[in-house]
């Protein structure tokens, strides 16, 4: 039976809340803590996981046949890809509903900009990040890293089965390709395309070099200092600002995935505890359904705005707030939310999740 990281699971789950917090803007909370407003980071941090779990999952298989691997993949992501999809679709309807018979704009009016009627086709087949012309945050906005890391999944399934031998060296190579002409802004790909070219494939050879030295057994003080270090770290990056930060950021992670692949510490400790093993279950959930959440919670301030002439939902430098006072029933409004989010998660998680990969299997 394959090792499961757990430490590396929670991670996702932490990392995919942070999003959550990030795409919030709420005056005087929690969202606006530097950390937070760089969070955005996080997202190269879910493909490096992906590149090095499904290495770990797929790297060293001997039969790996195309239509059992990619229908695996394509109905572990997709179902809820859709769900999400339709869900978004139907609150641009109602968006139109709203403009139409009361004169009503949210911040954008009814399948407009991002969410025109030519981004559909886009993201049904999954390739907006991929395209020039396609907005890679159309709809679902979280679903552009979606787009990159299924057609990632394929091309990992090429490096494997076709080129065998030589596997591991496509992917360090990739990596690093990806990675210089991410530092020297070529426009080669899609930036998008680059981020997840680089990460995953870093990921993978980041579970290349732990395969290496899995053997290694480390102390619980010396796996406790490197655990605490290297999240000091990430912590650092991602809260500051400077140039080539999302380079850094990203081989950092690389280390970060490594040091906690041993789970040694007392930090991995921690993170194998029910609540943080929980939201890994639900990561992939959280991620997807929160931007809808977010529209819903935004579209009742404003609306209650409007009703009472209320300053509920300003928008400050082209970006809209909400508050609704002081700063603790602010920082209490984000924790709403983010129970919002979680508990619907858990739903989508059991009944869109779960059911697609079942459906995979019999089908």
């Amino acid at each position: 039976m394959k090792k499961r990281f757990e430490a590396l699971d929670a991670f996702r789950g932490i990392a995919a809340i942070a999003v959550v917090l990030f795409h919030l803007r709420i005056a005087g909370s929690i969202t606006e803590f530097n950390f937070i407003r760089g969070s955005h980071l996080l997202v190269e941090f879910f493909f490096v996981l992906s590149g090095f779990v499904l290495a770990h999952g797929y790297g060293d298989k001997t039969k790996l046949y195309f239509l059992t691997f990619i229908k695996a993949r394509f109905f572990r992501i997709y179902p809820l890809h859709l769900f999400m999809f339709i869900v978004i679709v139907l609150l641009e309807f109602g968006k139109l509903f709203v403009h139409e018979y009361y004169t009503f704009n949210f911040n954008d009016s009814p399948f407009s900009g991002r969410n025109s009627i030519s981004e559909i086709v886009p993201n049904l087949f999954l390739i907006q990040a991929w395209i020039p012309f396609a907005n890679h945050l159309s709809f679902n906005s979280a679903s552009w890293s979606i787009s990159i890391e299924f057609y990632l999944y394929i091309l990992l399934f090429m490096s494997v089965v076709v080129y065998t031998p030589s596997k591991r060296y496509i992917w360090i190579l990739s990596s690093l390709v990806a990675l210089c002409l991410l530092i020297y802004q070529n426009e080669v790909l899609e930036k998008e395309v680059l981020l997840g070219l680089s990460c995953f494939f870093g990921g993978a050879s980041t579970y290349i070099i732990y395969k290496k030295i899995a053997h290694v057994r480390l102390t619980h003080m010396l796996g406790s200092l490197l655990e605490v270090i290297v999240i000091i770290v990430v912590i650092m990056i991602v809260q500051s600002e400077f140039e080539q930060r999302t380079v850094i950021a990203i081989i950092v992670f690389f280390v970060m995935v490594l040091i906690y692949s041993f789970e040694s510490g007392v930090i991995s400790n921690i993170l194998k505890l029910r609540p943080f093993q929980f939201a890994g279950k639900l990561s992939y959930s959280i991620y997807m359904t929160h931007g809808a959440i977010i529209f819903c919670f935004t579209s009742l301030v404003m609306i209650i705005q409007k009703i009472f002439g209320l300053n509920l939902a300003p928008m400050v430098n082209g970006t809209r707030y909400m508050t609704l006072g002081c700063e603790f029933i602010n920082n209490m409004f984000v924790f709403l939310i983010l129970i919002t989010v979680c508990y619907t998660s858990h739903i989508t998680y059991k009944y869109v999740e779960l059911n697609g990969i079942k459906l995979g299997k019999n089908s």
